[in-house]
């Protein structure tokens, strides 16, 4: 698992994982491919949420994510769904993100690197200050039930409708793609190829581009990982052409 061996690679220490005993059954995480973590309020807030986040190789002077995340849940009652990515500038981690919006999510905000970003023992805590106030711990699995798949990325986002770049596969998709911080970096997607559905937050190393599935759980019968450099992204007018482990046509 490219992800885990790279992170594990990355952090000082290896991150402590927990199961929150939220209730008696534990029944979610994002998949083999990905670190799983439940969200608390440092403020209070009453609410619920999940991120499943991918490490890659940001260090001070690297201009690439330290780490992308896709998040969603709700704070009181108020349901959300965002992407984002933290990026060192100096000796600061700095996070930049966008909520999904369009599908019935309530929140619609955009935080455009004024976002704190602590990754704490050796990555078994992350805390997000400045315009939240959040902190996430690592987990094996939680209970949690997934929104519904978006069908649309709202303002935020250059959003991308998928299809097979040679024609020849049955299938479509969506691609979420964030414009804070590195631009054309992180983004995540959804949809289905032969029937199979599939979602995944992708971004890049300093080999280049890669992937992570969202397992199960409502976000895809698909569960695999496309390791750094595995994903070429080549800008065409009205979007890209994506090659390499896969063969997409995002327009």
């Amino acid at each position: 698992m490219v992800t885990l061996t790279t992170a594990t690679t990355a952090l000082a220490q290896v991150p402590r994982l927990q199961n929150f005993q939220l209730v008696q059954k534990q029944n979610f995480n994002c998949g083999p491919h990905l670190r799983t973590y439940v969200v608390k309020s440092l403020n209070d807030s009453q609410g619920i949420g999940i991120r499943c986040v991918k490490f890659s190789e940001g260090i001070p002077g690297k201009p690439i994510p330290r780490l992308a995340w896709y998040g969603e849940g709700n704070w009181s009652g108020s349901t959300y769904r965002h992407v984002g990515q933290a990026i060192y500038r100096g000796r600061n981690l700095v996070g930049f993100a966008s909520d999904i919006h369009g599908n019935g999510e309530y929140f619609n905000g955009d935080f455009p690197g004024n976002l704190n970003v602590q990754v704490l023992g050796g990555g078994s805590t992350i805390r997000v200050t400045g315009a939240w106030n959040e902190e996430w711990q690592l987990v094996r699995s939680t209970n949690y039930k997934p929104l519904p798949r978006p069908k649309t990325c709202g303002g935020y986002f250059d959003e991308y409708q998928v299809s097979d770049l040679s024609g020849s596969r049955r299938g479509d998709g969506l691609r979420c793609v964030l414009r804070g911080g590195l631009k054309n970096t992180t983004w995540f997607g959804n949809g289905n190829w032969g029937g199979s559905t599939y979602s995944h937050v992708g971004t890049r190393s300093v080999n280049g581009y890669g992937a992570g599935d969202i397992c199960g759980t409502n976000f895809g019968t698909i569960c695999n990982t496309f390791s750094w450099g595995s994903l070429k992204l080549t800008p065409v007018p009205g979007g890209f052409d994506v090659t390499g482990a896969w063969s997409e046509k995002w327009r």
